[in-house]
């Protein structure tokens, strides 16, 4: 049998060009190059979604640190400037009477609010009426001009504006524990204010401590004027604190709102004193108003306070204080010692001891403990 010959069967078939994608514009290019687009393959899709979902977060992420470390800054730096021009706009000498809500009627049966006729000064009014937590106005000027409010504790305004809205920076606040009212203030006023990089609240404290002597010669003179009366104070203190015991002591200043008696009085001072960068030679005694000014400082840790203190100007006393006999306690004596009461991370640092008491003990009238 004769042996077939098998060919191979030609394709007749014609293989289809693949299509051509259509001739896109700049704008339709550019997108398809970043979204999903009809024709990509899955490897394609995939990698656009994965590079779509890293601009979006990228973008999120750099909206948040505009909006938080420069917009928010800028809102609050206008912030802080349309108090001082609402004040300006309205500084006077009158008082004015408002109604203001007493829900403190423990002693009443029947409890509720009772509305009592508050005279205060003129210019205060419109910041009563913008938050009824407003007890009064501190100025350093042109440094800090702020309202002051105070409420039942001392954490709400760490994170509330004066017309409390949320906001990291919070506001100049009051402590709770002494109250401000049109017949009483507490024996030593404390103020708690934010340190902001952008020179708000009380960032310009830093001042005393940076440029020292200088600084406290042109401002050793606070206004803190409350709502119903304007006050003077005069800087006798200036120290950094340390608020946490792994660092050493702890100078719980915040703790003293109250004096019980002249030797409570004269212990705490004393203790202020000893940790103070400067004297201005301004006398204290049992009785005398204390304004404490309080913010946070980041020189060695995060948890360090700088403490401005300064005791209310007497009836008839003279706003001038002579400078030329200020006392710069800061640095170091002699002997390497630090001037200054310090706590244990300090002296471990700069290798050094507290040189001990030297401020003259006439500061505080009769008082006794100088040599405790």
């Amino acid at each position: 049998m004769p042996e077939l010959e098998l060919t191979p069967r030609k394709n007749t078939s014609k293989r289809r060009p693949p299509k051509k994608r259509k001739k896109m514009g700049a704008v339709e290019s550019f997108f398809s190059g970043i979204l999903p687009w009809k024709g990509d393959t899955t490897g394609e899709a995939i990698r656009k979604i994965v590079l779509l979902v890293s601009i979006i977060v990228l973008f999120t992420a750099g909206f948040i640190m505009l909006d938080f470390y420069v917009l928010r800054d800028q809102r609050n730096t206008e912030e802080v400037q349309s108090y001082a021009e609402q004040k300006i706009e309205n500084a006077d000498d009158d008082v004015v009477t408002i109604i203001m809500n007493d829900t403190d009627d423990s002693d009443k049966p029947s409890g509720g609010e009772t509305e009592n006729k508050v005279e205060v000064l003129a210019d205060y009014a419109p910041f009563y009426e913008r938050n009824n937590d407003f007890v009064g106005w501190i100025e350093l000027y042109p440094y800090i001009q702020m309202p002051v409010v105070q409420t039942t504790d001392n954490e709400y305004y760490l994170k509330h504006t004066f017309d409390k809205g949320p906001n990291e920076n919070g506001t100049i606040f009051a402590d709770y524990q002494g109250k401000i009212t049109a017949t009483e203030m507490p024996h030593n006023l404390l103020l708690y204010g934010h340190n902001l990089i952008t020179n708000n609240y009380f960032q310009p404290l830093s001042h005393y401590r940076k440029e020292g002597m200088d600084f406290l010669k042109r401002n050793y003179l606070i206004n803190f004027d409350t709502l119903y009366k304007r006050n003077k104070y005069f800087v006798f203190a200036v120290f950094l604190t340390n608020t946490n015991e792994q660092h050493g002591e702890v100078f719980d200043y915040w703790n003293t709102v109250y004096f019980k008696s002249k030797t409570q009085f004269d212990n705490y001072i004393a203790e202020c004193l000893d940790r103070s960068y400067f004297y201005t030679g301004v006398d204290l005694e049992y009785g005398d108003e204390i304004l404490t000014l309080s913010t946070c400082d980041f020189s060695m840790f995060s948890d360090m306070r700088l403490v401005v203190m300064a005791r209310k100007v007497r009836d008839n006393e003279s706003l001038e204080l002579d400078t030329s006999k200020f006392i710069d306690n800061s640095g170091f004596d002699e002997n390497n010692n630090v001037k200054r009461k310090m706590f244990d991370a300090y002296y471990k640092n700069y290798a050094c001891e507290w040189a001990g008491r030297k401020w003259d003990p006439a500061y505080i009238k009769d008082f006794k403990g100088y040599n405790d």
